[in-house]
């Protein structure tokens, strides 16, 4: 079973919690299903916070987390690899000619809204 919560969490206040609904899922579904949040990520840099802020005053509500904020919500579930990551970088197609899958370790190139968002996956054990 999956249980995507993509672009939702993060519209909902601390006094909403925001853990509830996964939990309540994780309590359904069987061992074995995989659940994908992805949230909006606090900025570490002031282009990021200004960004924010703008995003915040258009949409009116919602939260931005830390990456510990963020995987809390994935409760007593298994983060897998390669865990909390800019969603832009969350399995991303190989080089040319690699073969191989590319995590985007080392890349330096995101642009500012690219570290606003970042997701993962995890397993109910």
């Amino acid at each position: 079973m999956g249980v995507i919560f993509s672009g939702v969490l993060h519209h909902l206040n601390d006094d909403e919690r925001p853990a509830d609904p996964v939990r309540w899922w994780a309590d359904r579904v069987p061992s074995g299903s995989r659940f994908y949040i992805s949230h909006f990520r606090s900025g570490e840099n002031g282009e990021t916070r200004v960004l924010e802020q703008r995003l915040q005053d258009s949409l009116g509500r919602g939260r931005w987390r830390t990456d510990e904020e963020i995987t809390d919500l994935f409760g007593d579930l298994v983060l897998l690899e390669p865990g909390l990551v800019y969603c832009s970088l969350w399995r991303p197609d190989p080089a040319p000619g690699d073969g191989g899958t590319d995590n985007g370790a080392g890349r330096t190139d995101l642009t500012v809204w690219e570290q606003l968002i970042s997701c993962a996956l995890a397993r109910k054990p």
